[in-house]
C-alpha cells in the first residue's frame, strides 16, 4: 500500500497548528490538530503521487519545507520569522527550507531599497560559520544572534500539542537586553541567513535579497567585492543557496525585471532600482539539482527549458512576491505549466498579505510535481489552500504568516514521468521547417 505524508504547519498567536495528512491508496485521511475549531475550517484534498520518505536519523530523504511570509521593512523581525520557519522545518525532518522573494526586507520606496541593500556577493563557498563567529561583530549583533538561535531551538523542540509557542516565547532576559540596546545593529540579511542555516543545520534557499552592485571600499561583511562594470545606483535581486554549514553554495541575479502597468491595479518598475542578471544557475542540493529563478522569470518558459535540457535541473525554484491581480490571473497556471512542460518539480515560496501601504502579495506558497499535481498549497489572498491550511483573516489576508508547508521530493517520479512521456527527447528531435 502506498503511503504519502503531508504536513502543514502554521503559527497562530499562542497556538500551534499542525495538520498531518496520511494518504493511502484507499484515500483515507486522518487529521491531527491542536485546535479542533481550526481543523473544521480546513480545506483538504488527496493526492496519490509517490513519496520518497526513507528515514535515517530522523531526516526524511528529499523533504522540502516551503515558507510563506509577510515581510516588512523590519529586517530583525523578518529574520526572526525565518528562524521560526527553520525550527519548524527541522522539527518535521526537512533537509532544505525555501523562502520567498524579499524574505528579509520589503522596502517602502526605491530610496529605502537602495539604502538597505546587502553588500554584493563576491564568490560562492564563503567560510563556514563557527560558534566563535557569533560575537565577531558587536554586542548588539551577538545578542540578536542569540535570539535567532533560541527561536530556532524553541520552534524545533515543540511537540505540536499547543503547550509551547514554537519560537514566539523567547528568553525575557535576552529580549529585554536587545530592546534596551542604544541602537539596533546594522545587519546583512545574507550573513544572518548563513547563521540561521548553520544553527539549524538546514540548506536554505533565500529567494530574493537586494544586493549592491558594487562594494564600498571598507566593509565588515563576509560577502565580498565585485569587479563587474554595473550601475552603482542600482542593486541586484539575488537568489542565494546556502548549505547547512553556512556557506554560499550558489547565487543567481534575477534576469527578467518586473516593469508592468495595469491601469487601476498594478504600477511597478523594478528596473528603476535593479540591474538585470545575465547568467542561468543550476546547483546541487540535498533534494536534487536546483534551477534558480525569481518571480517574474516564471513567465519566460525558455529559460527553464535551458536549465532542464542543458544543465540537468530536476527542481525549478520560483520564489515570489506576486501582486494580487496578477496572482489571481496567472500564478497557478504559470507554475503548473512550468512543471508539466519540463517534467520537473516546481517549488514556489510566496509572500502573502499587506506589507505596507503600497504593497500586497497574493500568497499560495506551493509545490507542483512533474505530472502537474500539487501536493501542497499554503493558501493566499483569495482563501485557504486546496491541501489544508489555516483559515482566519489577519493583515488583509485569509491565511496566517509565517507558515510552512512540507512536501517530499521524489526524483524517481521525475524519471518515471519522462520515460512514460519522453517530451525532452521529442523536444530535442523536433526542428521547425522554413
Amino acid at each position: 500500500m502506498q503511503h504519502i505524508s503531508l504536513a502543514v504547519v502554521s503559527m497562530l498567536p499562542r497556538t500551534t497548528i499542525i495538520i498531518a495528512l496520511s494518504l493511502s491508496s484507499h484515500h483515507s485521511v486522518t487529521v491531527t490538530t491542536a485546535a479542533a475549531a481550526a481543523a473544521a475550517a480546513m480545506t483538504m484534498s488527496t493526492t496519490t503521487s509517490p513519496s520518497s520518505s526513507n528515514t535515517a536519523n530522523g531526516i526524511v530523504a528529499r523533504r522540502a519545507a516551503i515558507a510563506q511570509l509577510r515581510s516588512t521593512s523590519d529586517k530583525h523581525a523578518n529574520l526572526i520569522n525565518v528562524a521560526k520557519c527553520a525550527g519548524w522545518a527541522k522539527r518535521h525532518g526537512a533537509q532544505m527550507l525555501f523562502l520567498p522573494e524579499c524574505f528579509g526586507f520589503m522596502g517602502e520606496s526605491a530610496e529605502q531599497t537602495l539604502k538597505e541593500a546587502d553588500p554584493p556577493i563576491l564568490s560562492n563557498n564563503a567560510a563556514e560559520f563557527e560558534d566563535d563567529n557569533v560575537g565577531s561583530w558587536c554586542p548588539a549583533t551577538t545578542l540578536f544572534r542569540e535570539i535567532l538561535s533560541q527561536t530556532i531551538a524553541n520552534a524545533a523542540g515543540g511537540d505540536g500539542d499547543g503547550d509551547d509557542q514554537d519560537g514566539d516565547q523567547l528568553s525575557v532576559e535576552i529580549m529585554s537586553a536587545f530592546s534596551a540596546s542604544s541602537s539596533l545593529p546594522t545587519i546583512s540579511i545574507i550573513d544572518e541567513l548563513r547563521f540561521i542555516a548553520c544553527k539549524s543545520k538546514l540548506w536554505i534557499s533565500g529567494g530574493g535579497v537586494h544586493t549592491k552592485a558594487t562594494m564600498p571600499q571598507a566593509t565588515t561583511s563576509t560577502t565580498a567585492t565585485t569587479t563587474n562594470p554595473v550601475d552603482e545606483n542600482k542593486v541586484y535581486n539575488t537568489h542565494v543557496i546556502i548549505n547547512d554549514r553556512g556557506q554560499i553554495q550558489a547565487h543567481y541575479h534575477k534576469i527578467h525585471l518586473f516593469d508592468v502597468s495595469i491601469p487601476g491595479k498594478v504600477e511597478l518598475r523594478e528596473s528603476s532600482t535593479t540591474s538585470p542578471g545575465t547568467k542561468l544557475v543550476v546547483c546541487d542540493s540535498p533534494i536534487g539539482k536546483l534551477g534558480l529563478s525569481i518571480c517574474y522569470d516564471m513567465r519566460f518558459a525558455e529559460m527553464y527549458v535551458e536549465m532542464v535540457q542543458k544543465r540537468g535541473a530536476q527542481v525549478l525554484l520560483m520564489p515570489s512576491a506576486f501582486t494580487v491581480p496578477t496572482g489571481k490571473a496567472h500564478w497557478h497556471a504559470l507554475l503548473k505549466a512550468r512543471a508539466i512542460e519540463n517534467q520537473c518539480y516546481v517549488i514556489a515560496a510566496a509572500q502573502v498579505g499587506r506589507h505596507n501601504e503600497k504593497r500586497q502579495s497574493y500568497g499560495h506558497s506551493l509545490v507542483y510535481d512533474p505530472w502537474g499535481d500539487s501536493p501542497a498549497d499554503a493558501g493566499g489572498n483569495d482563501g485557504a489552500g486546496s491541501h489544508g491550511t489555516v483559515a482566519g483573516k489577519t493583515c488583509n489576508s485569509p491565511v496566517y504568516a509565517p507558515s510552512l508547508i512540507i512536501a517530499d521530493i521524489d526524483l524517481n517520479k521525475v524519471e518515471k514521468v519522462r520515460q512514460s512521456m519522453p517530451m525532452q527527447i521529442h523536444r530535442n528531435e523536433f526542428r521547425f521547417s522554413d
